[in-house]
């Protein structure tokens, strides 16, 4: 009687998963070694291909929900034990949604997380589709100008084209986190674009009630 030879399923998943670690491992390790003037944005940068791993390894293997969470769950657990503060499963979640979000920016963040972490100059290479009143300043991917605090803030912004208004008022008028929220908090977007009526009782993404 013939042997299997063929590995099981299970070893298989196994080993994509610690594929998995290993690719996110690397990029953690580059982005620690990169003495760079704009660390933040190296920071968000790592986070999005960190996300970009994440959700290709969910497509590969037509991930159920509650392995998805499982896997997030091993993969924070290992990147806490090597590298401490900032790999939570909840700031995975975070770095994941952070990719789907923003994923036309794709190009553009892999420049910006390659060995040379070369500022890519040219803000016209992609296309991106906007509607209303910021078409004009969204039809075009942009780079990341952020801190990645306020990008885990923007992620509570359902509405895309809000999402986008905050993030280009936050780099242009350079807000910090705190003058983010104070300015989201008080209806800046609607302001803008409806006249300022019917701004109260919104919930900011911090989850309070204005």
């Amino acid at each position: 009687m013939k042997r299997k030879t063929g590995r099981s399923p299970q070893i298989v998943e196994r080993d994509n998963e610690a594929a998995l670690y290993e690719r996110i491992r690397e990029l953690v390790v580059n982005a620690r070694r990169t003495v760079a003037r704009g660390i933040d944005l190296v920071q968000v940068h790592t986070n999005f291909e960190i996300g970009r791993h994440v959700v290709a390894h969910e497509q590969q293997g037509k991930t159920r929900a509650k392995y998805g969470k499982e896997v997030l769950k091993r993969l924070a657990e290992k990147l806490t034990a090597e590298f401490c503060r900032g790999f939570s499963k909840s700031n995975l979640e975070y770095m994941r949604r952070f990719f789907l979000a923003y994923q036309e920016r794709m190009p553009i963040a892999q420049s910006e997380t390659g060995q040379s972490l070369t500022i890519v100059r040219n803000e016209a290479e992609i296309a991106q589709s906007q509607t209303g009143q910021l078409a004009a300043k969204t039809s075009q991917a942009r780079p990341f100008r952020l801190s990645w605090t306020h990008y885990v803030f923007l992620l509570g912004i359902k509405n895309p084209d809000e999402r986008s208004f905050y993030e280009i008022e936050s780099a242009d008028q350079n807000w910090n986190l705190r003058e983010l929220r104070r300015q989201f908090d008080s209806g800046l977007y609607e302001w803008r674009v409806r006249g300022p009526v019917g701004v109260s009782g919104r919930i900011s993404p911090g989850g309070a009630a204005t």
